[in-house]
């Protein structure tokens, strides 16, 4: 499924927003790498940032888009999910051993890698893991127990930056959401110059929540109702 968007009146070209394929994975996983650094996935190596992504377009809840020009040029993507808590279940439901040994893999040839994980991340993995919990950190703040749909990564090259593939992106994400029911969308920024606040605050995304992450960097959440 597609959609397709004037982005130039004058020029009259499009932009595509379509759903991620497979082939996509690898493009999408570097870009995730070099232009979304922050946390622990981005650190476990292009491997493993590939299946975690192919998670989102194997499970139920999860959504995948790619932008392209109408001269079939990448220019950047979105995964989240329309349910996060959901999904979040079902990936430890269908996934949990891949993304487990993979991660695994990952960690023992990145010593340092290694160290930050025991030290910031070992206990709240291990009970996901056990099953001892159901929530996700991101989606607490919402006030209620009705799960949100989550912006999870966003990256527009920064050579396509300002021709509106951000903004369409958003759009059909949020199509998605409001299509599964989702009472509101939910997403984290790196607070300040480095993360996207502006960007979404002239979308009408709501800031609703200010917190540290468990690397310490300082993090906005967001809010947009649907319905």
């Amino acid at each position: 499924m597609s959609s397709m968007t004037p982005r130039d009146s004058d020029t009259g070209s499009l932009s595509v927003i379509r759903g991620a394929t497979e082939q996509d994975l690898n493009r999408m996983a570097s870009d995730m790498i070099q232009y979304l650094p922050d946390g622990l996935f981005p650190h476990l190596g292009k491997r493993f940032v590939r299946r975690w992504m192919k998670t989102f377009l194997t499970e139920q809840h999860g959504v995948a888009l790619v932008a392209v020009t109408n001269e079939g040029q990448y220019a950047g993507f979105l995964i989240g999910s329309t349910n996060q808590i959901r999904h979040v279940s079902d990936v430890l439901a269908n996934q949990k051993w891949v993304l487990l040994f993979s991660g695994l893999a990952a960690l023992a040839i990145r010593p340092r890698v290694l160290l930050h994980f025991l030290y910031t991340r070992a206990r709240p993995y291990a009970r996901r893991l056990l099953g001892r919990t159901t929530t996700n950190p991101i989606s607490s703040s919402s006030g209620s127990d009705v799960s949100p749909a989550v912006i999870t990564s966003l990256v527009v090259l920064p050579t396509m930056r300002r021709e509106g593939f951000g903004r369409l992106l958003v759009d059909e994400f949020l199509k998605r959401a409001a299509a599964a029911q989702a009472p509101l969308a939910e997403l984290a920024t790196t607070a300040g110059e480095d993360g996207a606040g502006k960007f979404y605050e002239q979308l009408r995304w709501r800031r609703v929540k200010q917190r540290f992450s468990k690397d310490g960097t300082l993090t906005h959440t967001y809010h947009r109702y649907l319905h």
